[in-house]
């Protein structure tokens, strides 16, 4: 059971992004641009929750989670799809 715990959070921190995106200027869409990029990490966490929750045993739990991260995920092409409609900033990626 131990393992199963450990293997969840070392996939959760696997999961979560190390460094932030920072957005300069552009308004509208440096604010889109944001929000897509949080969707993207709640969309990350709830896979890696979904992973965490499947090696336990709790396959409801993890549709569930599983669910969440795709929402999450359509979330943010929806702000990625604004931000580019929007796109009068610059952005600058840090990390991945």
């Amino acid at each position: 059971m131990r393992t199963a715990y450990a293997l969840g959070l070392a996939a959760f921190m696997a999961a979560t992004p190390a460094m932030a995106q920072v957005v300069i200027g552009g308004g509208d869409a440096s604010r889109h641009e944001a929000q897509a990029q949080q969707d993207r990490g709640a969309a990350q966490q709830d896979s890696a929750a979904a992973r965490q929750r499947a090696a336990v045993g709790d396959y409801r739990g993890a549709a569930r989670d599983q669910q969440a991260a795709q929402e999450e995920r359509h979330a943010a092409n929806h702000q990625e799809r604004k931000a580019d409609r929007d796109d009068n900033g610059t952005t600058i990626r840090l990390g991945h």
